[in-house]
């Protein structure tokens, strides 16, 4: 695998999370970490191994410990993964969750205020 074909598919891989799932980093290391649970467990193990396979690659002698194979049944994974994530759920979702805890604050305080006013009798 050349190191030009490895950083065609770690660019790929850094636009697909920086569009569906909005996480920016300088790197794809800083982007895995900051996208943190947006990831699944081996979603994520497969980008830091081609975030590290991408910094290997760099070196000359250290690029022929680099897997093709994996990083390319990784890149496959993620991608995969990438383009199955709705943005527009996702911030769906964020507001409908938002708006339940909203909800359920509103029903708590006017279940604590009847029952002030019942305890005072005015109710």
């Amino acid at each position: 695998m050349s190191a030009d074909t490895l950083q065609s598919q770690v660019d790929e891989v850094r636009d697909l999370m920086e569009t569906r799932l909005r996480v920016r980093g300088k790197t794809l290391g800083q982007q895995v970490h900051k996208a943190g649970r947006l990831l699944p467990r081996a979603e994520r193990r497969e980008a830091v191994y081609l975030a590290q396979a991408a910094t290997v690659m760099a070196h000359p002698k250290l690029s022929r410990m680099v897997d093709a194979n994996k990083a390319d049944k990784a890149h496959a994974r993620l991608t995969q993964f990438l383009k199955s994530v709705d943005p527009k759920d996702r911030a769906r979702g964020k507001f409908l969750g938002w708006l339940g805890s909203l909800a359920f604050g509103i029903i708590v305080v006017f279940v604590l205020v009847v029952v002030v006013l019942v305890q005072r009798g005015i109710v």
